[in-house]
């Protein structure tokens, strides 16, 4: 099974990334991401004996950060830069709790023995894959013509583990589990305030 830790867009993103590629679908020959499919990976965790699905459970339970998470999404880029293309995406804005999010993950994650990130955590959502060769002047064109190019703010209360099984039609995502982004403090660990007559 392969795995992977995921956040989620809101309805919000979800719908305004539906609508821009409804309308740029028709230019280009790209592989589109379905929009039930979009989401921005904090941790490809790869494939992963079903048996130990429990010891990746447990370990992401464990991650917390201590501020909500709001990131906005604005722009729309191409990777790598330059001729050749792999991937269109919309960028996500590198707010300190989001990476604290993912390089919590990461570390949990990396007690398992699985390998932790080498390159510098750069949040996105994929809109789509782009075939080698294509032509995207039209494509390029169309984009600068766009009025807007802001999609919202992420707003996720938690994140989730996936798992991805490849088709020909793309891959298709099962929730495996849930869990919250923020910690909670207790009551019983929380100042009191007291007022002084």
């Amino acid at each position: 099974m392969r795995l992977l830790v995921a956040l989620d867009p809101n309805e919000e993103i979800r719908t305004a990334l539906t609508e821009l590629v409804q309308g740029l679908a028709p230019i280009a020959p790209v592989r589109w991401v379905h929009p039930q499919n979009m989401h921005i990976t904090l941790k490809y965790i790869g494939e992963w004996d079903d048996r130990r699905l429990d010891d990746v459970i447990d370990a992401l339970s464990q991650v917390r950060v201590g501020l909500k998470i709001r990131a906005a999404l604005a722009g729309l880029e191409f990777y790598p830069r330059g001729r050749n293309p792999k991937v269109f995406w919309v960028p996500v804005e590198r707010t300190l709790p989001l990476r604290q999010l993912a390089s919590s993950v990461d570390q949990r994650l990396a007690s398992l023995g699985i390998a932790p990130e080498v390159s510098p955590f750069v949040p996105h959502i994929t809109l789509g894959r782009v075939k080698p060769g294509v032509e995207l002047t039209e494509l390029h064109e169309q984009i600068e013509e766009l009025p807007s190019r802001e999609f919202g703010v992420l707003k996720p209360d938690g994140f989730r583990l996936y798992g991805s099984q490849r088709t020909p039609s793309g891959p298709v995502y099962t929730l495996i589990d849930e869990f919250p982004c923020v910690m909670r403090v207790p009551v019983s660990s929380r100042p009191v305030v007291t007022q002084s007559l």
